[in-house]
């Protein structure tokens, strides 16, 4: 079944999703705060 397999894409191929979301996650470790795009920090609230 297709249920729940929509996923926020971000205009990226999925390498390039994969590090993005790597390095914002490292740099939220790091640093306890980032700036970045509504779309973007909810995607990686699914990460995080």
């Amino acid at each position: 079944m297709r249920h729940s397999k929509h996923h926020n894409q971000l205009g990226r191929k999925k390498e390039h999703r994969a590090a993005l979301m790597a390095n914002l996650a490292a740099a939220l470790l790091t640093h306890g705060r980032i700036k970045t795009t509504l779309p973007k920090a909810k995607s990686l609230a699914s990460v995080c």
